[in-house]
This record gives C-alpha cells, structure tokens and sequence, in this order.
C-alpha cells in the first residue's frame, strides 16, 4: 500500500462577514465574499495540483443552512471541479449545515439526491470504505448530532437539560466505538467529526454558532485504531494530540471579524500509512488581514491630539486590510480630531470602521448645591440630579419615583 495524501478543510461558512465589504461593480458580488471565494479555492487547487487521494470537508459550508443561490452556486464549482479530477470528497454535516425540523434536512443534501460521482456526504454516525486511486481508507463519521436524530422522545421525556446532554454522549461513544471494532486492520483508518472537544481552545465559533453543540471527551478519540482525527467547528487551528492518532481541529479558511485578527487560516496536508508515522503540515490561505489600531488620547494636550492619532494609524496600518480604528477622547476634544484627514490615511485600507470611545467628565455638585437641596423633597433632589436628561426620559423617572415615594409613606404610615 502506497502513501495516501490527504486535504482536509474546515468551517467555510461562506456568506458570513460581509458587513465588512462593499459590492464589486464588475462582479456584482460582496467583495468579501470573494476572499471567501478566494480562501476556498486554496486547498482546491492544492488538492489538484499535487493530486492528492482524498479531501475532507468537516462542516459548516454555509452561513445557515438555507444560504443564497449565489453560495450554493460557487461551492458547487468546487465541488464539480474535484468530482471532474476524479477526487474522492468527503462532505460532513456541521451545525450551521443542519435543518432543524425532524426530517433531519441539511444543505448538503443536494449532493445525496443527485449522487455525484466521487462525492460522499457523511450526515449520521457510521464507517465507510473509500476507495482512492492508491488504495482504500476507512472513514468513521461524526456529523453534528442534534437530539431528535439521536434519541427518541420516550427516550428523553422527562429528563433535564444536562441528563440529555449525557444520554447524547454516551449514544455517541457506543455508536463511534461501535464502528471502530468494526475496522480493517489492513487499511487506514480516520474519524472526521463537528463538534467540540473538551480540551479546544474556542474560537468566533461561539458568536456564530447555530443550534445546540455536545462537547466530546478527549478520550473518545484516543484510540490506536485510528490513524488520525480530524475535527471542523472550532475556528481556530489548533493540535489537542501529536500522535497515536494526531488529532486535530483545521480551523476556518477565512477570517470572519475582529476576533480572529491573530489567527491565521488554512488546511491541513496529511500523508497517511499503515504501520508507519503520519505527516501532516499546515498551509495557511493567506487570509484578509484584520488589524485593530487603539490610542488613548485623554491625557494629550490639544495641540498634540491629531499628531499622535495619525502617527499612530501610520504606524499599524497595512494596505487592504480591514482596519478597526479606537481612540479614547474626552468630550471637550472631541470636536479637535480631523476625522476627513484620518480617513484619507485609511483610504487604502480594504474598510475600516472608526469607533472614538468619548469619555464624560462625571456629574458633580458644589456643597452649596447639595446644601441648598438638604431639606427638599427626594423628588426636587431627584429633578435636580436630572438636569441633562432629555424631557421625555425625565418625566418617566419621576413618575417611576413618585410612585415609589408613595409606597414609602404608605408603608411607614
């Protein structure tokens, strides 16, 4: 048996980030979603041009699972250009590719119904024999699992929140270790999964994430039956085992916002052999850089103010990327940023967003103020203390303190 090389790719999520492009005249599409694009077509080409065995999806094709036809369309492509080369793709269902109605629907379904060649969805829990040009490999799948595929209602009628959750679990360890006794020894053997590992480090994932989401012990995958695990759902790339299997998250293809600025993106390579150490490598997709650019400026004198926000943004800025610009003034400088001439040195950038944090010198009063009010009502000092609230506010919290005031006396009385 020969080497059998391996792409697998994760999280794609195509449609997300958006709010952070303009439309491309030429192309009429988001212009981020054309990174997207971009991203997606990394370990495509790759997986052509050193005409590996096998790729791996693990998951999360969409932004939800009833995405626009433009996504459909340019996923499709790629897929269609795999099945072409004659590329067996293994396609696993994630959270955000899932229906949740009880016929158990997903986005990936269409590739089920039409039955394209070299194309294998995984959309439940089993073992499959694939066939590569080099040889066989068998794959055990773990799709995101939602309740009403896993349990019956008699099943969880009755039971907590967490009793399910622990039901789930232990349905899921039977079903994997079910299929792992059923493994060849002869060929290759990897899990693909979407889903969490107790012991991942989270990503945007957490601000995405769509429908409910086990989190697996580490132990249900270190098994020396498997050669390897590979896992989508969390973005970032991250390895929870080096070996005996390697275990592994790939991570997104493209970053989504401001909380991936310092993960980069990628897939993994892998060249897997019976009986012999696995090598794999990342390779990063060059995603769109995110970068925050902050400056506190309420300790600056006026004069100093527009030099060192600008200094500042010339320091971090890179061309084309996507830039988030926060700046700490306070109210009374406010009006002294030239917002024109900081934007003209953004001009570059792919977008940006400018987010001054104002800082308000807090409300104070002389002691003849507070003298003057000690004999008032808590309703005149109430008034008083609400001097710059609008009309309308001001008016509803008095009211609300009037009928407070009133319980008051009706309860002392």
């Amino acid at each position: 048996m020969g080497i059998l090389k391996v792409v697998h790719f994760s999280d794609l999520h195509f449609g997300s980030g958006e709010r952070y492009g303009s439309i491309n005249p030429e192309s009429g599409l988001n212009k981020r979603f054309e990174d997207f694009i971009t991203a997606l077509d990394q370990p495509v080409n790759f997986a052509i041009d050193n005409n590996v065995d096998l790729v791996i999806f693990t998951g999360d094709t969409y932004k939800h699972a009833i995405p626009e036809p433009i996504y459909q369309k340019e996923f499709a492509k790629r897929i269609k250009l795999l099945s072409k080369k004659g590329i067996p793709t293994i396609l696993l269902v994630g959270n955000h590719d899932v229906l949740y109605k009880v016929d158990g629907s997903h986005a990936l379904d269409i590739y089920k119904t039409l039955d394209v060649e070299h194309i294998t969805v995984f959309d439940k829990i089993e073992l499959k024999k694939i066939k590569t040009k080099n040889d066989f490999i068998q794959i055990i799948s773990l799709p995101h699992v939602t309740k009403s595929r896993l349990l019956t209602k008699e099943e969880y009628r009755g039971l907590s929140s967490k009793e399910q959750d622990n039901l789930m679990l232990e349905k899921v360890k039977q079903a994997i270790f079910g299929c792992m006794e059923e493994l060849d020894p002869t060929y290759p053997a990897i899990l693909i999964g979407h889903g969490t590992i107790e012991s991942a480090q989270f990503g945007a994932e957490q601000d995405l994430s769509i429908g409910k989401v086990l989190s697996y012990p580490l132990s249900y995958f270190q098994r020396s039956e498997l050669d390897y695990v590979g896992f989508g759902h969390i973005h970032r790339h991250q390895v929870l085992q080096e070996k005996n299997p390697l275990i592994l998250y790939a991570g997104s293809l493209e970053r989504v916002d401001f909380g991936e600025e310092k993960e980069d993106k990628g897939f993994v390579y892998l060249e897997i052999q019976k009986d012999t150490p696995l090598v794999y490598k990342y390779i990063s997709s060059s995603p769109r850089h995110f970068i925050t650019i902050e400056c506190e400026l309420t300790d600056v004198g006026d004069e100093n103010l527009q030099n060192i926000l600008e200094n500042e943004v010339n320091k971090k800025f890179k061309k084309g990327a996507i830039i988030r610009l926060r700046y700490k003034i306070s109210e009374e400088h406010l009006d002294l940023i030239d917002l024109e001439k900081i934007k003209m040195l953004l001009k570059d950038s792919f977008s940006y967003v400018i987010q001054p944090e104002v800082i308000r010198k807090e409300r104070s009063y002389r002691i003849s103020e507070i003298d003057s009010s000690i004999t008032a009502s808590p309703i005149t000092i109430l008034e008083k203390y609400l001097y710059d609230v609008s009309d309308e506010e001001k008016a509803c919290l008095l009211n609300i303190a009037k009928e407070l005031v009133q319980e008051l006396n009706v309860e002392s009385a």
